[in-house]
């Protein structure tokens, strides 16, 4: 069984039965409530460095009771080890759907950015931000419903002071600015929630950079491609969200009631903005086609000047940014790192060993699989899938127990 690590088979009377994924808190698995016939979702804190954590994560989902986000059944201790029991979503993650697909129409979009905004605007409201609004949060089940999962390092106004001085929590493709600065707020969760939907309607990023310290740059400065250029049936109601939340300046940027007004109106339904002027001009259908090919042909030249090391293996992988090889194949990159450790290395399948971070080449859909080391850490084994909308996997290794 996938438990046997934890010596645990059972929490609050639900059987643990699978093991259904892990973090850098604790292992979760789905289980079973005979006695309620009821499944749920149990997640097992591993590392007692994050109890704290772990409790305000509790703490925070008992207070909600929203239909989009997961409930919370029980926070319990087993085998001294804390426990939260929470609703089972029977579901793809938007991560899966987004890979499956591509990208989604603006009415698929719209129908998803309906209920998370619902659910954010009841958040924000109770003066709680999540912190990690990003695809693999959200889960839509068969009938269409969308589930707002992992409270991890949600912030509540009264939550303890969890994190170092100088520690960034989050995913920094989906950061807002002031995040970089701990200075997080209300509405970094939208920043994070307009990248999101950018990813949403082109499959792209609005911010892509291999090195985290570029990645951060273009955050800051908050410089983005027009979303209508990339795909042209963008609705002009969600090109303005995207531009509302993505501006730099919390203080300017677009709220989640504010969203739901822009969702509602009526004066977006025709195809022009009268609400607000858009802070892009839309070229004519004449020049379209003309601007998309200059853009594909300048994206191409800079990624041709980027220069990364060839990982040493036969099959390289990918993400978001593309170059061309001289065999005339697309090649994506992709960073491999270890946040916090600075001894760690990526064992290649033919004993090869890399310093991380490190950057590895590919075409979509390349499989490759590594063991990451460090002293003092349980190795780990990984394997990546080449995708073009991430540029970097960050992993977490579990302390080696005396």
């Amino acid at each position: 069984m996938g438990y046997a690590n934890e010596e645990i088979t059972e929490v609050a009377g639900y059987r643990l039965t699978k093991k259904i994924g892990s973090g850098g808190m604790g292992n979760v698995y789905k289980a079973y409530n005979a006695s309620l016939n009821r499944t749920a979702a149990v997640k097992i804190l591993h590392e007692e460095s994050f109890a704290e954590r772990f409790k305000n994560e509790a703490y925070i989902q008992s207070s909600i009771n929203h239909p989009n986000i997961t409930m919370l059944y029980e926070y319990a201790k087993c085998n001294n080890k804390l426990c939260i029991v929470m609703e089972y979503v029977e579901g793809e993650t938007l991560s899966d759907i987004l890979y499956r697909k591509g990208k989604l129409s603006n009415s698929e979009t719209e129908n998803i950015l309906r209920q998370i905004v619902s659910a954010l605007a009841y958040l924000h409201k109770k003066e709680i931000i999540h912190r990690d609004i990003k695809p693999q949060n959200f889960k839509i089940t068969a009938d269409g419903t969308v589930k707002m999962l992992d409270f991890g390092i949600a912030k509540h106004k009264y939550s303890p002071k969890l994190t170092q001085l100088g520690f960034v929590v989050g995913t920094i493709e989906y950061l807002a600015p002031e995040q970089f600065e701990q200075k997080e707020e209300l509405k970094s969760d939208i920043w994070s929630l307009s990248v999101m939907l950018y990813e949403l309607l082109t499959g792209f990023m609005p911010f892509d950079a291999t090195n985290p310290v570029v990645m951060r740059a273009k955050i800051v400065k908050g410089s983005f491609t027009n979303p209508q250029l990339l795909v042209p049936v963008i609705s002009n109601k969600m090109a303005t969200i995207i531009e509302r939340g993505l501006k730099v300046n919390p203080a300017s940027r677009i709220s989640a009631a504010e969203i739901e007004k822009i969702l509602n109106d009526n004066r977006f339904n025709g195809g022009e903005t009268k609400l607000n002027k858009l802070p892009f001009k839309l070229p004519s259908n004449k020049n379209m086609a003309i601007i998309a090919s200059a853009i594909v042909v300048l994206l191409l030249i800079i990624f041709l000047k980027e220069k990364t090391p060839d990982i040493p293996i036969n099959k390289p992988q990918t993400e978001t940014q593309t170059e061309t090889t001289t065999s005339g194949i697309n090649q994506d990159k992709v960073s491999i790192n270890v946040p916090g450790i600075t001894n760690a290395v990526l064992i290649t399948p033919d004993n090869k060993v890399l310093t991380l971070p490190y950057t590895i080449k590919g075409k979509e859909g390349d499989k490759f699989k590594f063991t990451i080391k460090a002293d003092g850490y349980e190795e780990k084994k990984i394997e990546v899938e080449i995708s073009p909308r991430r540029n970097s996997y960050d992993y977490n290794l579990d302390k080696i127990k005396n």
